[in-house]
């Protein structure tokens, strides 16, 4: 799966606009950070195209007071839930949008990655998703985005604290990482308590696409050995 990340002005929380993140980083140990490494900074993390835009149902913007997060959705299958049929397909959509590919394609049992919904509390309409997993004690975050229209609203940076809060439960997991367009650097730094970093011993399921930044959040220490 193609890791990208948006910032909350150009789409879910992240402020990348013009080229998502093409690759997914499943582990990272021991890596030197660097704070320097930052640029504009995104009023939300998210990629997508400048042009990019999902129909949404909402006649007027929705707030998060009125909004709900869904975890470990399935979108197909006999476990899928009816009831969010119409967000899967905008899921679907903003994916396509986004980063020009269909990512729930690769949500499977085989490859644990788990998709997670922000949408109105009626379940109309989508205002954001990611993707991640947990692997050798870090969850890593292979996408997030949010409709260009409703980017700017804080709706990344709650998947993204939603996320950590998460994170931070599991006694074994250690560090949140992911790839960050150039642009969004100073929002995760700034915003979410991310570290650019150098010298890194990752393991990913592909290479990092080159201008990104791997940033990662420490959550606690990782015992020896681990």
């Amino acid at each position: 799966m193609s890791a990208a990340v948006l910032s909350e002005s150009s789409l879910s929380y992240h402020d990348s606009h013009d080229a998502p993140l093409k690759k997914s980083v499943d582990e990272c140990s021991e890596p030197n950070s660097t704070d320097d490494a930052s640029t504009a900074a995104p009023e939300t993390p998210m990629v997508s195209r400048s042009a990019s835009i999902v129909e949404s149902t909402a006649s007027v913007p929705p707030t998060i007071d009125n909004t709900i997060i869904l975890h470990n959705v399935s979108h197909s299958g006999p476990s899928a839930d009816p009831k969010l049929a119409g967000l899967i397909k905008q899921t679907r959509e903003l994916s396509e949008l986004v980063f020009d590919e269909d990512c729930l394609t690769e949500i499977t049992k085989k490859t644990r990655w788990k998709l997670t919904l922000l949408a109105t509390s009626d379940y109309a309409t989508l205002c954001g998703f990611a993707v991640s997993r947990i692997t050798n004690g870090a969850l890593s975050l292979a996408k997030i985005a949010v409709p260009v229209e409703f980017r700017g609203l804080g709706f990344g940076k709650l998947i993204m604290e939603d996320a950590i809060k998460n994170a931070k439960k599991q006694n074994d997991v250690y560090e949140v990482c992911l790839s960050s367009l150039s642009t969004a650097v100073t929002f995760y730094q700034q915003r979410l308590g991310f570290k650019a970093m150098t010298g890194v011993k990752v393991k990913t399921d592909f290479e990092v696409v080159e201008g990104q930044v791997f940033m990662v959040k420490k959550l606690r220490p990782r015992p020896k050995g681990k």
